[in-house]
C-alpha cells in the first residue's frame, strides 16, 4: 500500500477520532461525561477534550507510540519514515503528534469554512449562522 494512501487513511482516522471525542455524544454519553468529568478535575484538563488542537497532539503522540512498540505495521506518517532507524521513537511521537494536530486542525477550518459559507447566486439565498 502507497505510504500518501496510508497517510491520508491515517489523517481521517485521526480527525474522526477527535471529532467524535470533542463534539460527540458517544454511547451513553460517554464523551459528554468524559468532558464534564475533565472539566471538573480542572479547568485546563477540561481543554484537553474540548480542543481541536490540543486532543489531537496528544493523540498522535499516543498512536505513535502504540504504533512503533506494539503494531508490526506502520501507519503514522513518522513511524513511516523512522521505521527503519532504531531509537528514534521519541522522535517520530514528537513529530506525529504535530502532524496530527496540524492535520486535523486544518481539516476542522475547512469543514468549519464550508459550513458557515455563503452560497450566494446573485444575490444573498442563505446564511448560516
Amino acid at each position: 500500500m502507497s505510504s500518501w494512501l496510508i497517510v491520508l487513511c491515517y489523517s481521517i482516522m485521526a480527525y474522526g477520532i477527535c471529532n467524535i471525542i470533542v463534539f460527540g455524544s458517544g454511547p451513553f454519553r460517554i464523551f459528554e461525561k468524559l468532558r464534564y468529568w475533565s472539566d471538573y478535575i480542572d479547568e485546563h484538563f477540561g481543554q484537553l477534550f474540548s480542543c481541536m488542537m490540543c486532543l489531537p497532539t496528544n493523540l498522535g503522540i499516543v498512536l505513535s507510540i502504540i504504533n512503533w512498540f506494539l503494531i508490526p505495521i506502520a501507519f503514522t506518517p513518522f513511524n513511516i519514515m523512522f521505521g527503519s532507524v532504531t531509537g528514534l521513537w521519541w522522535l517520530a511521537a514528537i513529530c506525529d503528534g504535530a502532524f496530527t494536530s496540524g492535520i486535523v486542525w486544518l481539516i476542522h477550518h475547512i469543514e468549519e469554512y464550508f459550513e458557515n459559507k455563503v452560497i450566494t447566486s446573485g444575490e444573498k439565498v442563505y446564511e448560516d449562522d
